[in-house]
């Protein structure tokens, strides 16, 4: 349910994309950085939500080491990653005729930077960032456009993964004691039934607590258009 879905942006003229898909050959447009504000609006879409940014480099290359810790669990990170817009652009970027070039800045470009869809608030970080420091940054911008508490918000989602993990391991429990009495007296028994009936409302139970997570993670994309 928590994973990282990053966009790969492409920015090309319209017309020059609807030329190719009707097969003409085109000789290559000169390439032109963009203004910063027409550059936020291309990476930003109609994505209502604010934007997460992550440039790729020579180590990083592939991989999301950037943004995730090796050293410890990055389960509220990618939590909070669900109330934005993430994408992950080509170490290349930072060439200065790329059309996305002013994401970034002119002096000590950022690995990678959260900001809102209007790039008037940027927190930038260098890659090499403990994870206070990360939550922070996403915290600020978080608080800048989420009409509600996003912490308050963050919180509950955390008392819902609480409460999906222990139904995963009551259903664990379940089926092995179901297992067991299967071996022993064969589904026919009263106890093979009165544990299946308890597997079955503890899924019921998982279910309904998952289409409240589900409705969480949803929710900020439609209240932040509002």
């Amino acid at each position: 349910m928590l994973s990282l879905n990053w966009d790969f942006a492409v920015v090309g003229r319209p017309e020059t994309q609807a030329q190719l898909a009707q097969g003409r050959s085109l000789a290559k447009a000169r390439r032109v950085a963009l203004p910063r504000a027409e550059a936020f609006a291309a990476v930003a879409g109609d994505d209502p939500r604010p934007l997460l940014v992550m440039r790729e480099c020579g180590w990083c290359e592939g991989s999301d080491d950037a943004l995730l810790s090796s050293r410890f669990e990055n389960e509220k990170t990618i939590l909070l990653t669900q109330w934005f817009h993430t994408i992950k652009l080509p170490n290349h970027v930072l060439e200065d005729d790329h059309p996305l070039r002013q994401l970034f800045g002119d002096e000590a470009p950022p690995h990678l930077f959260m900001a809102t869809r209007d790039g008037e608030l940027v927190v930038g970080l260098d890659g090499q960032q403990s994870q206070s420091e990360l939550w922070d940054a996403m915290d600020d911008v978080l608080a800048e456009v989420y009409p509600g508490s996003a912490k308050k918000t963050v919180k509950a989602a955390y008392k819902l993964l609480d409460q999906l993990d222990r139904f995963d391991e009551d259903e664990e429990r379940l089926r092995e004691r179901l297992d067991s009495e299967v071996e022993k007296k064969g589904p026919g028994s009263s106890r093979f039934k009165k544990l299946k009936r308890q597997l079955d409302e503890t899924m019921m139970d998982r279910d309904r607590i998952k289409d409240q997570l589900l409705g969480l993670l949803s929710g900020p994309s439609s209240e932040l258009g509002d």
